[in-house]
């Protein structure tokens, strides 16, 4: 747990996580944004225990130029940096995936697609770059049956990849959305059942070769208005997740509450389906505080304390939380851009200490 008054670097410090985990920053997506202001660049370190063994990982920014460590060498490739490290993110802001707009869930599916199979990265990233491709030949007016064909053809393969992916995920995370949605919204009355569903072309549970050929047919008889119209009218990047909840749309009639809860429900189901492959992917938490009932709140540290996943929660009053396992939580407070080591007394109480056996805190800043 991450505690301490506002603007101290608790969100600084899980953004380090995530930047391991993911390569990206969750809050600006400039690397120059990432860097300490007067500093000349920055870098992450970290020891991560898991499937994969105990490995070393290392991300460094210098200038413009981005470098990876892992075990002290060049990773072979990005997957194998993916696959020691994993995590899910949850923020006050991702409520949009519930209320916000179909790129809000796509995006969501996407990541969860990617934390299960990083090799998904590739997949989703040379569709979107042959769907680029393809949209300037359409917006310059030069498309052509003959010139959009082999991208129509790419499309419909890589497509076709991208959309199993997430019908596949999608799938996985059902029961366990259901599952955690009740417990976490408990005897409430939106304790009630929740529907996932795709809303593209269909065929997915066919297989590869018949969602190919589905995608490869509505490419070709979208051609004709595509070209009139300047644009990229079929394909998963037009794709939606209808949530539902109690045979309503959750994005029309659920309340900030239970969109909140089924939130947090989406994310809890990707740890839950990561279990079942033998994976642990950590929890990152930023601000839960500010959006759940303590009801609500009881039953989701209840949920986390049985899942066995390493946990990051970010508050401005560890209070707030309830009552935590004992043994198993660190408590770290944020004063300034340093981190403290906190030990918790018997009554409930805790002392702040530094990290390092030294008299100063550690700076996590570079």
């Amino acid at each position: 747990m991450l505690h301490g008054d506002n603007a101290q670097g608790k969100t600084n410090l899980l953004e380090a996580v995530w930047l391991l985990a993911t390569l990206r920053s969750f809050r600006d997506s400039r690397p120059s944004r990432w860097v300490r202001q007067g500093a000349a660049g920055a870098f992450v370190r970290a020891t991560a225990v898991g499937h994969t063994g105990t490995r070393r990982l290392e991300w460094r920014l210098s200038g413009r130029q981005r470098s990876l460590r892992l075990d002290g060498g060049a990773p072979s490739s990005l997957a194998d940096w993916f696959e020691v490290v994993r995590a899910v993110l949850f923020q006050p802001e991702h409520v949009g995936i519930i209320k916000g707009g179909p790129d809000e869930r796509r995006a969501w599916l996407d990541r969860a697609v990617f934390t299960a199979r990083p090799r998904y990265l590739d997949v989703a990233r040379d569709y979107r770059r042959a769907l680029r491709q393809k949209a300037a030949l359409l917006r310059d007016g030069r498309a052509r049956d003959a010139a959009l064909a082999p991208w129509n053809a790419r499309l419909a393969d890589l497509g076709a990849r991208v959309m199993l992916g997430r019908h596949q995920v999608l799938t996985e995370l059902l029961e366990p959305v259901r599952e955690m949605h009740t417990a976490i919204a408990g005897g409430s009355g939106d304790a009630g059942k929740v529907a996932l569903r795709m809303s593209s072309l269909g065929g997915e549970e066919e297989g590869l070769t018949a969602v190919r050929e589905r995608l490869a047919r509505a490419l070709a008889e979208a051609q004709a208005e595509e070209i009139r119209r300047g644009r990229v009218l079929v394909g998963p990047h037009r794709d939606d997740v209808r949530i539902g909840l109690e045979g309503r749309s959750a994005r029309l009639y659920a309340s900030q509450g239970q969109a909140r809860t089924l939130v947090l429900a989406l994310k809890l189901a990707e740890l839950v389906a990561a279990r079942a492959r033998g994976e642990a992917p950590m929890l990152l938490v930023d601000d839960l505080t500010s959006e759940l009932d303590q009801g609500r709140m009881g039953r989701f540290i209840e949920v986390l304390s049985g899942l066995d996943n390493q946990v990051w929660v970010t508050t401005t009053d560890p209070r707030w939380l309830g009552p935590l396992p004992d043994g198993e939580t660190v408590r770290w407070r944020l004063r300034g851009g340093a981190v403290f080591g906190e030990t918790v007394r018997p009554a409930g109480e805790s002392a702040s200490k530094p990290l390092s056996a030294a008299s100063d805190p550690v700076d996590p800043t570079p």
